[in-house]
């Protein structure tokens, strides 16, 4: 395998208090078993949140790995059951993992 192809992503759900508990469970309905939640307050100018979709509450921020070849599926999944395509509900987002542990990478099942 070329080391330079990412295999995994990171994703990211930022999302508005109280809403973490029902991404989880999505993740977890998905066999998205890892995840970390993260609680957050808003920070961004007025600007910012609007073209993002968020407010500037309190936020619950989850992080996930997740196999690259699922990534549009599951993120299709997400915007649609946390109905992120509404205004100041949230985002969902993916991040390539260029390089990780490749021991973590093989007991969590990834395949190279």
């Amino acid at each position: 395998m070329n080391k330079k192809t990412p295999i995994i992503e990171l994703l990211i759900v930022i999302i508005n208090k109280s809403k973490g508990e029902k991404a989880i469970k999505i993740l977890n309905n998905l066999n998205i078993n890892i995840q970390m939640l993260c609680f957050g307050k808003g920070t961004a100018d007025s600007t910012m949140a609007d073209y993002f979709g968020l407010d500037l509450g309190e936020k619950e921020v989850i992080f996930s790995l997740i196999k690259l070849k699922d990534s549009q599926k599951i993120l299709n999944i997400i915007n649609d059951k946390l109905q992120l395509d509404n205004k100041n509900t949230g985002i969902a987002l993916t991040i390539p993992i260029k390089s990780a542990m490749y021991s973590l990478v093989e007991k969590m099942g990834f395949e190279y």
